[in-house]
């Protein structure tokens, strides 16, 4: 009977980052919209706040993976980044019956997804060093 803590499978890590990232992503999408219908904002602002949006999603859930490292903070960021822009893909590719376009805004989402895993890798790589503790003489 060890005493140490139990630690969770690293898919189960990656899944929450996913839900994470998508838990800060509907919502966005879900602000942008009722922005855009009420006239608060322009439509022709309405793709980089849509990417604005996508690269927090992405921060987050990668941040949330990156504190938790399974192979270090970049790699599981990134990993976490990766799965949000493929399911992102996946669901494009499934609702638009005349494609993506890569080269266009569609390519400039992913790359927004993948940026924000980048960053979060970057920025959850601190030190994690124990502090010392005084031992008091008695």
């Amino acid at each position: 009977m060890g005493k140490g803590k139990k630690q969770a499978p690293s898919g189960l890590i990656f899944l929450k980052g996913l839900l994470l990232a998508f838990a800060v992503y509907l919502p966005g999408q879900l602000l942008i919209t009722l922005l855009v219908v009420k006239g608060a904002v322009g439509e022709e602002s309405l793709f980089p706040a849509v990417a604005a949006v996508c690269l927090v999603a992405a921060l987050a859930g990668g941040f949330l993976c990156a504190r938790r490292p399974v192979w270090g903070a970049l790699p599981s960021a990134m990993l976490c980044a990766l799965l949000f822009a493929s399911v992102l893909t996946a669901i494009g590719i499934l609702c638009w019956e005349e494609g993506i376009t890569w080269t266009g805004r569609g390519g400039i989402l992913l790359l927004c997804a993948l940026a924000g895993g980048l960053l979060a890798g970057a920025l959850g790589q601190g030190s994690r060093r124990k502090k010392k503790r005084k031992l008091k003489a008695l």
